[in-house]
């Protein structure tokens, strides 16, 4: 139990990183090396970059102590998360086939975390 815990950790910690790139990304136009160096080291994505560094270790330390047939699914919650939270933190548009798709998705890590 106490891995699946760690797991859904590091699900979260990987949504919250990639909340902070679309934040630290939004209006910026990266069209060039000079932009996309800018905007790595802006606060947002660069703290998102250091969130990402953190799953990397953490996911390192769950592999190294649980199959890795059972933790990787548990980070296809990661999808469905990412949809929801686009929807309340972005508005945007989120279709029936999408929420119908996040439910699959939740049952199927659902069956496979037994």
């Amino acid at each position: 139990m106490k891995y699946i815990f760690l797991c859904l950790l590091n699900v979260i910690s990987l949504v919250a990183g990639q909340v902070l790139f679309k934040v630290g990304t939004n209006g910026k136009s990266i069209n060039s090396a000079g932009a996309l160096i800018k905007t790595l080291f802006s606060p947002l994505v660069f703290s998102g970059l250091i969130l990402y560094a953190f799953t990397t270790m953490l996911w390192l330390y769950i592999l190294s102590k649980m199959p890795i047939s059972r933790a990787y699914p548990i980070q296809a919650l990661a999808y469905p998360l990412v949809l929801i939270l686009a929807q309340f933190l972005f508005n945007e548009h989120i279709s029936s086939m999408r929420w119908i798709g996040i439910g699959i998705i939740f049952i199927g890590v659902t069956i496979i975390a037994q």
